[in-house]
């Protein structure tokens, strides 16, 4: 929850895109973005950081997820849409915005966060709070792989069926450096929605990772329904065998 008595409750984020946007932190997980009250809560990821995600509007569906620096006055925005594209209607538009918080009496920062490859070449088994575990490669700055450890459904269920296809565990993304040891990650699962056909709708996540903690929050977007917050505690694992291997679907 928003601690309301450290920090204004509205805010007004100056993005690189050339236009401001106003934020309200509202009591009982509830904010107004532009004007626009929604459900969302603030987490807090600790240290004067907030990951804030919320889902804005449903037809066509826009997911907003911030990433709030308190501390040094810098945002991230991570806006998702879905339903723009008629030839593949789950697919999911991915922008990401920097920006600044502007603080009265302070000047605007100078510095962004930026992209980053710390990630690069490693891999992290995730342990979800639900029961369910994965381990993701992080294959270059641009694109991770999935290593799947347990089935969805049984052998013969629509969902592994439809998995078969899905042989390449490769998928873009996008990691922002929030801090030295935190990155922003998330990815959209492009190819996956190619391949395997309306009985896996396209998703996208996006976390906050603290790599010395080795801990996470996120938000997934895209399946039927709102939003879902996860949490995850993990462990960096060594790569198999050409787990690291570039060669992929999406290159050249």
């Amino acid at each position: 929850m928003w601690n309301f008595e450290k920090y204004p409750a509205r805010l007004t984020l100056r993005m690189d895109d050339g236009y401001d946007r106003s934020l309200e932190l509202l009591p009982e997980g509830r904010l107004r973005w532009e004007g626009t009250e929604c459900a969302g809560e603030a987490l807090d990821f600790g240290e004067d950081l907030w990951f804030l995600p919320f889902d804005l509007r449903e037809s066509p569906r826009v997911n907003l997820t911030l990433v709030l620096d308190m501390a040094e006055g810098l945002v991230t925005l991570v806006t998702c849409r879905q339903g723009l594209n008629p030839k593949r209607p789950t697919y999911i538009d991915t922008v990401i915005t920097p920006g600044v918080i502007l603080r009265p009496g302070q000047p605007e920062p100078f510095k962004r966060h930026g992209y980053t490859a710390d990630l690069a070449g490693k891999c992290i088994r995730w342990d979800y709070d639900w029961g369910f575990s994965i381990v993701h490669v992080y294959l270059t700055e641009h694109y991770y792989r999935i290593r799947l450890l347990q089935k969805m459904g049984e052998p013969d269920s629509p969902y592994e069926v439809a998995m078969k296809n899905y042989v390449d565990h490769t998928e873009p993304g996008y990691f922002v450096r929030i801090r030295p040891g935190v990155v922003l990650f998330g990815f959209t699962e492009d190819h996956m929605d190619r391949v395997t056909g309306p009985e896996i709708s396209c998703s996208s996540r996006a976390q906050l990772i603290d790599l010395n903690r080795v801990e996470t929050v996120g938000r997934g977007f895209g399946m039927p329904g709102p939003m879902d917050i996860f949490r995850a505690k993990g462990e960096f694992v060594e790569p198999l065998p050409g787990e690291l291997n570039p060669d992929c679907v999406y290159y050249v």
